[in-house]
């Protein structure tokens, strides 16, 4: 039998544990790499988003509530962080959609601002809270809607039942009509427009089946930098020629990038949002709440840009 010498073990440990060394050392060049990469993409993804809405705003006078929720998650974009840096351009349209679902008031709501509903000789008070765009929606809810957008321009929404079998039905202007803050559609950074108006009576919509597969309820936002005449302003939400939509979609639409602010679903309603969405006369400042949702999109500068949000109505 072959002997060994303990010197020769000892030059053979030595030269494993080298080799043990050589491979940690670049595993953990992999790892370090790999976490780096994924922190950046999170960064991108978080961070990007927000900048265009929140530093388009006026300054805040206050310092902003630690406990607001700032960053976002993405909901559709599995882009690596250099693809997400190369999208990021002066080009890029977003707007900013809240969803409010209303309850009845509790004595024990006192974080937030209620909202008035007259009833006749009595009236209702109701506490909003904040969903995500993807939340499905009991028939008979009652929901609001607060739209901002950083750019100038003007601001159309329009609606459009979606049914199971891939069909919709007809489009219609319900935003602006001249009975909602009489017809002014005017967007700036900072400024929010609210559907129904506050003033509206019921200040609320309600999600109801009109048939058998009706899933849902597609808001067709535009903001465009000049009024379009194809959609004047009427006291009635006015239909819209389904080619028209079509045109627009094709011409102004794409694909849009939705992202959801972390820790918001559930958020009360704040004065400073109750504020900047009634008559227009205060702004929503840095320091105030974000949009719950993000939209964002390709655009081509004096372009009108043109996302969808699908309310889903829980089955």
């Amino acid at each position: 039998m072959q002997t060994v010498s303990r010197e020769a073990i000892v030059r053979f440990n030595e030269m494993e544990m080298i080799n043990f060394k050589r491979k940690l050392a670049v595993m953990t060049v992999i790892v370090c790499s790999s976490m780096n990469s994924f922190s950046q993409q999170q960064d991108q993804t978080r961070g990007l988003k927000v900048k265009k809405i929140e530093e388009s705003r006026p300054a805040s006078t206050a310092p902003t509530d630690p406990k607001q929720p700032r960053t976002y998650r993405s909901t559709t974009s599995t882009a690596s962080s250099s693809e997400i840096r190369r999208s990021a351009s002066a080009s890029e349209a977003v707007i900013g959609v809240t969803l409010w679902r209303l309850r009845s008031a509790q004595s024990a709501d006192t974080r937030g601002a209620r909202i008035l509903e007259h009833q006749g000789a009595k009236s209702a008070e109701w506490t909003a809270e904040r969903i995500e765009a993807d939340t499905r929606i009991g028939e008979g809810e009652r929901v609001r809607v607060s739209i901002e957008s950083p750019s100038t321009g003007y601001l159309y929404v329009i609606d459009r039942e979606q049914y199971a079998d891939g069909s919709a039905g007809d489009a219609y202007l319900i935003f602006p009509t001249a009975r909602t803050r009489g017809g002014h559609n005017a967007v700036v950074a900072g400024r929010v427009l609210e559907f129904p108006a506050q003033e509206d009576n019921p200040p609320y919509f309600t999600l109801t089946r009109s048939r058998p597969g009706h899933i849902g309820e597609a808001l067709i936002l535009i903001v465009s930098p000049q009024p379009l005449a194809d959609l004047p302003i009427s006291s009635e939400p006015i239909k819209v020629a389904s080619d028209k939509l079509a045109q627009w979609e094709k011409e102004w639409g794409g694909r849009a990038e939705q992202f959801e602010l972390e820790g918001g679903a559930g958020l009360p309603y704040t004065r400073a949002e109750k504020s900047a969405g009634g008559d227009g006369s205060r702004m929503l400042t840095q320091g105030d709440p974000l949009p719950q949702t993000i939209l964002r999109m390709n655009a081509k500068p004096g372009v009108p840009v043109l996302a969808k949000v699908l309310l889903q109505i829980a089955r």
